[in-house]
């Protein structure tokens, strides 16, 4: 059986990668679990340029920490952090949205990089 936390994490993968197969030029899909040789959760071509997602859906969470962990991961500039932020409901019911429904996170050097084109 698998994990409450693994399969929200795998609920949120996927729910990422259909959001952005339904833009044109865009191309994702889940990385398979890769152990050491992990690059990201989700691999993403925009044209012929390839980006590397970490998805993260939690109550907290170090985004600083986070984003450096998944660059040194893929080992590329083009790496993005999703985080959809949840919080705690009372009665332990379902956790919900704490604000906006996710943010992305991103490097200086990426953001400049995008805008540059």
């Amino acid at each position: 059986m698998v994990n409450k936390a693994k399969k929200q994490g795998t609920n949120y993968e996927t729910n990422i990668v259909n959001r952005l197969n339904k833009i044109d030029n865009f191309k994702a899909q889940r990385f398979a679990e890769g152990g050491s040789n992990d690059l990201g959760d989700i691999q993403l071509f925009i044209d012929d340029e390839e980006f590397f997602i970490e998805a993260k859906s939690r109550q907290n969470l170090n985004l600083h920490q986070t984003l450096d962990k998944a660059i040194n991961k893929s080992g590329d500039i083009n790496t993005l952090v999703f985080w959809k932020k949840l919080k705690r409901k009372s009665n332990n019911e379902r956790r919900s949205n704490d604000g906006v429904p996710e943010v992305i996170s991103m490097s200086y050097e990426l953001f400049v990089k995008l805008l540059e084109k």
